[in-house]
């Protein structure tokens, strides 16, 4: 018997939706979901253009985007994207209480 493994994900995993995300930001930084929702989705949007425009994105502590590889179809582009996050980096915030990022 052979067994095969990927590292591909599986659809049986939970995912995390918009809704759900601006939810958790919201949470987070104790701010109205308007608000996050006008935030998250500007940001967003602008992470879509730059990836779409070629661009790798480097984001701490997500980790650098940047696209393996795309294939245009009939309906719709599908895009593979790469995501390198450091080993035994620090996961501090962005910006410092006060601290505008």
């Amino acid at each position: 018997m052979t067994v095969v493994s990927t590292n591909e994900p599986t659809d049986a995993l939970p995912q995390m939706k918009k809704k759900e995300l601006i939810e958790a930001v919201a949470a987070k930084v104790d701010l109205k979901k308007p608000d996050v929702k006008a935030a998250v989705e500007a940001a967003l949007e602008v992470l879509g253009e730059a990836l779409t425009n070629g661009q790798s994105v480097n984001v701490p502590p997500l980790g650098k985007l940047m696209i393996k590889n795309s294939k245009s179809g009939a309906n719709a582009t599908v895009v593979n994207l790469r995501l390198r996050q450091s080993k035994g980096q620090d996961k501090k915030p962005l910006a410092e209480g006060g601290e505008d990022s």
